[in-house]
């Protein structure tokens, strides 16, 4: 059974052994380079026969062609995917160990895949994900840079882009209009009229928000009063909150940037409001510019407009649901609540989540029973999650192809770069990053670990 393997593994490395050759020797010498690099490969082998197989090529000047086909035809057979795919990323990566892959090793290393039975745009993919030390380097300079220049024009960044993907709702909302009346003529006062409509929404639901988050910092200190009332009825309230303040949970939930956070949302919105007519000058100059969508900017389009699409339409359900319950019940400001389901709902992940606390903690101070605060809080949870994790998958389905874990990293990133306005664009910014790096070479990589699997 030793003698099997050993024979096994000896025709794999002479096959790998006369391939390395055959693509360095080609058209020319081989490099230093490659040579170290092959010998480098091979050095976890002690078999005599390889190093003097190496020596006897190089002598000659090139692979016995006759015996690389046979060999081909035998790893065609018996090699495994996993097998033949790190073949063909070993090649990119000996070519890779001079500098680069010029047009003729780009070509060998197809013609040898195909040979195996790997398809071309696998191979392909698998010789771009192959990266020299030079070229991560300046990957990971041009990222920081970028990064740099993204945090400090976040000022004007941050409403262009908003302005973009406003811009892509109101062409889809203009081009749904045409359609259903039939229009030809003064598609530019149907323009006017959509952006308008859209525009005007938008600002009166972010003032709305900020008005009404002035009147409830100012029913901040009754709604303490009213909490500590309640909780002076209640025995088992008191015994509670003993244990948690025994416990050490006071002393933890104090260390949490709770108030910070909140101030931070909160002067998001005003800074929103306060740049709104910046970005209503975006939104204009892109709408009327006239350009037309083609290749890139068609898909980015397109699947941008239907996400943001199927996005707004939930976040409105959710807003209805939160107003109609919290009307129900006599939640205070219910029209604020509903205003921050529907604006936290854009957050991918915890938005909702959220949203869903500030009402249910204030209506364990409004209820008087804390079984309707039971029910109040399971309605608001179950409605939520209805929306959330049926609804919403089932209507976008793969609209946006980015892996979960990817938006919820890209959440994390773009938070922290640009604060609450970053988290709000996340998704759609990771969309837009999958479908660039899907149409570059270099990037390919990238764009696999974005990309969701398609069922």
């Amino acid at each position: 059974m030793g003698n099997r393997d050993g024979e096994d593994a000896q025709w794999r490395d002479l096959f790998q052994l006369q391939a390395f050759l055959s693509l360095s020797l080609s058209d020319r010498q081989i490099e230093r380079r490659e040579l170290v690099w092959i010998k480098r490969y091979f050095s976890r082998h002690r078999q005599q026969s390889i190093r003097e197989r190496l020596d006897l090529i190089l002598a000659r000047g090139q692979p016995d062609q006759a015996e690389l086909a046979q060999l081909l035809a035998r790893a065609e057979g018996e090699l495994s995917v996993a097998e033949k795919r790190r073949f063909i990323y070993n090649m990119a990566q000996l070519c890779k160990s001079k500098g680069s892959i010029s047009d003729p090793e780009y070509e060998r290393i197809l013609d040898l895949g195909e040979k195996l039975g790997v398809p071309d745009t696998e191979a392909d993919a698998i010789i771009n994900s192959v990266y020299s030390v030079n070229d991560t380097f300046m990957a990971i300079i041009g990222l920081l840079a970028l990064g740099v220049i993204l945090y400090a024009t976040q000022v004007v960044i941050i409403p262009l882009v908003i302005a973009l993907f406003i811009t892509m709702i109101i062409n889809k909302v203009e081009s749904l209009v045409a359609a259903a009346i039939s229009l030809r003529r003064f598609r530019w006062l149907n323009k006017i009229m959509a952006m308008v409509l859209i525009l005007g929404v938008l600002f009166g639901l972010v003032m709305a928000a900020a008005v009404s988050s002035r009147e409830i910092a100012n029913r901040v200190p009754h709604y303490e009063q009213r909490l500590t009332e309640s909780l002076e009825r209640s025995s088992a309230a008191q015994k509670a909150f003993d244990w948690i303040r025994t416990s050490g949970v006071v002393t933890q939930l104090k260390r949490l940037p709770i108030g910070s956070t909140v101030k931070s949302f909160l002067g998001s919105l005003v800074n929103l409001a306060g740049n709104f007519v910046l970005v209503m000058i975006f939104t204009g100059f892109l709408v009327f510019s006239g350009a037309s969508f083609h290749g890139i900017l068609q898909e980015m389009n397109e699947k941008i407009s239907a996400y943001i699409s199927i996005k707004t339409l939930v976040s409105v359900l959710t807003g209805l649901v939160v107003f109609g319950l919290c009307s129900a019940f006599g939640i205070d400001f219910a029209l604020f609540w509903a205003i921050l389901g529907f604006l936290l709902n854009f957050i991918p992940s915890v938005g909702s989540i959220i949203a869903s606390i500030p009402p249910i903690l204030l209506s364990m101070i409004q209820l008087d029973s804390w079984a309707t605060v039971a029910l109040f809080a399971v309605v608001f949870v179950v409605l939520q999650l209805v929306l959330g994790q049926v609804l919403e998958p089932k209507l976008m389905g793969d609209k946006l192809a980015v892996k979960p874990v990817a938006i919820l990293l890209g959440l994390i990133f773009w938070g922290f770069l640009w604060g609450i306005p970053g988290m709000f664009l996340a998704a759609p910014l990771m969309a837009l990053l999958r479908i660039l790096a899907s149409n570059f070479n270099f990037s390919r990589s990238f764009e696999r670990l974005l990309a969701a699997e398609r069922t």
